[in-house]
């Protein structure tokens, strides 16, 4: 594997991770609860764990600009390709 597909791939796990823990920050913000996994149930029979995740996207806008700022192009693009991968995935969700 060449350099620049090793960097897009880290970039695709950064934003992955990086959602994931903004979707768990929000999480705890927008509904303090002492149980993790009721919670979690809660919002999947409510239909609102998609837009908990999506909303857990957004630090994503900050690991890109740090990211294009000091000249992490391609790791860039694999934050960027993350929340294509998280928006495909919602809209095919949504569609089911």
């Amino acid at each position: 594997m060449n350099n620049i597909v090793k960097q897009v791939l880290a970039g695709t796990v950064l934003g992955l991770l990086v959602s994931a823990l903004g979707a768990f920050i929000f999480m705890l913000i927008l509904l303090p609860t002492n149980d993790l996994q009721d919670t979690f149930n809660k919002l999947l029979t409510n239909g609102l764990l998609t837009k908990i995740i999506t909303l857990g996207t957004l630090p994503n806008v900050i690991v890109f600009h740090l990211l294009i700022k000091n000249k992490r192009d391609y790791i860039a693009r694999g934050v960027l390709m993350a929340v294509v991968i998280l928006a495909i995935l919602f809209a095919i969700l949504k569609m089911l």
